[in-house]
């Protein structure tokens, strides 16, 4: 289980994850919540949507996801995509801690309040411009990538690397495909990485942890987007995130990302006729 930021109360928890290619080799050999008015689907394609009143504090948090329609987007796209055979339901809630995750005990990917409102305090304190643009793609990234965990639970799918590098590699897979505004909020995605690694002492890094460090998820999140559109994000290549010596393999890398996830895929996708 991960999610876009990292948990306060668990070291650094779903902050980082290392590079874990996901080639077309690999793919084939190794990797081979319900509002009222927003009822989930029946079927084996369920993506539900839940929202728990906030508690107090947490209420502009609750407006936000709502007027953003950010679950819904999310629920959207994935149901219209993929089908499971338990479904999975989306439920916003006021949490002990700000965290995000996918339990498959239950089938649920939880998005505490409070996970929004220190995603929001984060991205304020750097940049205020495009505010509720960008603290929406982090949101949405998060449920991209709790979203492939369920998908690799309940569809038991084979992977090559480790689980959140490969999560991670689902969002943006996700995003880039959706065209500039996706492009753009993970390009956000990739900056809120390189300011929780900025804030960071290297003794605080806990290099066992199932997540790589922040700058290197900054770093993968760029080289996949340009990778993608070198022509578009060559603002990408700074030199310090994303340096040039790295940037010279990114196209390869976006492209083995997307032939794996799209190889992956596949037999799970709607209207294939695969149960």
């Amino acid at each position: 289980m991960a999610s876009f930021f990292r948990c306060p109360s668990v070291p650094r928890r779903r902050v980082s994850r290392a590079v874990a290619l996901v080639s077309a080799a690999a793919t084939a050999g190794v990797i081979a919540a319900c509002a009222p008015d927003t009822p989930p689907a029946a079927g084996p394609a369920a993506w539900g949507i839940s929202y728990e009143a906030p508690k107090r504090g947490s209420g502009a948090e609750a407006e936000f996801l709502r007027k953003r329609r950010v679950l819904e987007e999310v629920r959207s796209s994935l149901a219209q995509q993929y089908r499971l055979p338990d479904g999975v339901t989306m439920t916003a809630k006021s949490c002990k801690d700000p965290e995000a995750e996918y339990d498959p005990e239950t089938g649920r990917i939880v998005v505490c309040y409070e996970f929004v409102g220190e995603t929001r305090d984060l991205l304020w304190g750097a940049d205020r411009s495009d505010l509720d643009e960008r603290v929406e793609g982090a949101l949405r990234e998060t449920l991209y990538h709790e979203g492939a965990h369920a998908l690799i639970d309940q569809w038991e799918l084979p992977f090559a690397g480790r689980e959140e590098d490969v999560a991670d590699q689902f969002a943006a897979y996700q995003l880039i495909r959706q065209g500039a505004r996706g492009q753009r909020q993970l390009a956000a995605v990739a900056d809120t990485y390189r300011l929780y690694a900025e804030d960071s002492d290297l003794e605080d890094i806990d290099f066992s942890d199932e997540h790589s460090p922040d700058a290197a998820r900054a770093a993968n999140y760029r080289c996949w987007l340009y990778g993608a559109r070198p022509e578009t994000h060559e603002r990408l290549v700074d030199g310090t995130v994303l340096t040039q010596d790295r940037s010279e393999g990114c196209e390869e890398e976006w492209e083995a990302l997307r032939r794996g996830w799209e190889h992956l895929l596949k037999p799970h996708r709607e209207g294939n006729g695969t149960p």
